[in-house]
């Protein structure tokens, strides 16, 4: 391919540790890829053990308000390791863990924080999300993303 083209609109995420293994297929051995800081300090470095299936191939990301979680961790794991560039507008900045506690009267449940998440550059996106490199319209067609970028891009 000549470049690929991730469009990542309006995606919540999901696991992180699928963001984290999707982002390694394309980075160099030994890059971060994402920080997990715990609520008692501790940090976690996830890095590439090994090369990925393509570390060459120009990456593109298109983004918006609602890429979030570990679509965020697959974006800046990819940008802040210049493999990638982010085009569209900021995204959600959902950069924390949280883990479902159940009531004790098995009635529900309560949403906890217990980490947060840092860039390879060590960058809190909580409430702040990713900056792109390019600002597109991203209320292009949803059917055809190559709209969304500035015809100079790609």
């Amino acid at each position: 391919a000549k470049e690929v083209v991730f469009d990542l609109r309006s995606n919540p995420g999901g696991l992180l540790p699928g963001g984290v293994e999707t982002a390694s297929l394309f980075l160099e051995a030994n890059k971060p890829v994402v920080y997990i800081v715990s609520n008692k300090g501790v940090v976690d470095a996830q890095e590439t053990f090994q090369n990925g299936m393509d570390t060459e191939t120009p990456l593109f990301i298109l983004v918006d308000h609602n890429t979030a979680s570990a679509a965020e961790v697959f974006t800046a794991a990819l940008k802040e390791n210049s493999r990638a560039t982010v085009v569209g507008e900021q995204t959600y900045g959902k950069g924390i863990i949280q883990t479902i506690r159940e009531l004790s009267d098995g009635n529900g449940g309560v949403s906890v924080t217990v980490a947060r998440y840092e860039t390879p550059q060590r960058n809190d996106i909580n409430k702040s999300g990713i900056a792109v490199n390019t600002e597109s319209n991203v209320e292009c067609a949803k059917d055809d993303a190559l709209a969304c970028f500035p015809s100079k891009l790609l």
